[in-house]
C-alpha cells in the first residue's frame, strides 16, 4: 500500500472539502427563503384586498410579515468565500488545461 504525501493528503482533503461545499451551497436554500419571502400567506390577502376595496392607501410592508433572521457566521462566511475561490481556480485550470488539450489536437 502507498503511503500518501502531506500534499496529496492536502490536495484531496482540500478538494472534498470543496466538493461537500459546492454541493451545499448548490443545494437550493437560498431560492427556497426567497421563495417564501415572495407568497403571500391568505390572512394577508385577504386583508390587501380588503384594504383595495375600503380605498386605503396600499404599501406592501404592511401584508409581509417576514422573519429576517440572518444565520450567517464567520465560519459560514469564510467557508463560502473559501468555496468560491477555490472554484474560480479550478475553472481556470480546467480553461487551461482543455485549450491546452485543443490545441495540442489541432495543430495550426
Amino acid at each position: 500500500m502507498k503511503k500518501y504525501t502531506f500534499a496529496s493528503f492536502s490536495f484531496l482533503l482540500l478538494f472534498l472539502v470543496f466538493v461537500g461545499l459546492y454541493f451545499t451551497a448548490g443545494s437550493g436554500y437560498y431560492e427556497t427563503e426567497e421563495r417564501k419571502k415572495t407568497s403571500l400567506t391568505e390572512e394577508q390577502i385577504a386583508l390587501f384586498e380588503q384594504d383595495v376595496k375600503e380605498g386605503k392607501e396600499i404599501d406592501l410592508e404592511n401584508y409581509l410579515s417576514l422573519n429576517d433572521k440572518n444565520y450567517d457566521n464567520v465560519i459560514s462566511s469564510t467557508a463560502l468565500s473559501v468555496s468560491q475561490k477555490i472554484g474560480e481556480y479550478f475553472e481556470k485550470g480546467l480553461n487551461t488545461f482543455f485549450n491546452a488539450m485543443a490545441s495540442a489536437m489541432n495543430p495550426k
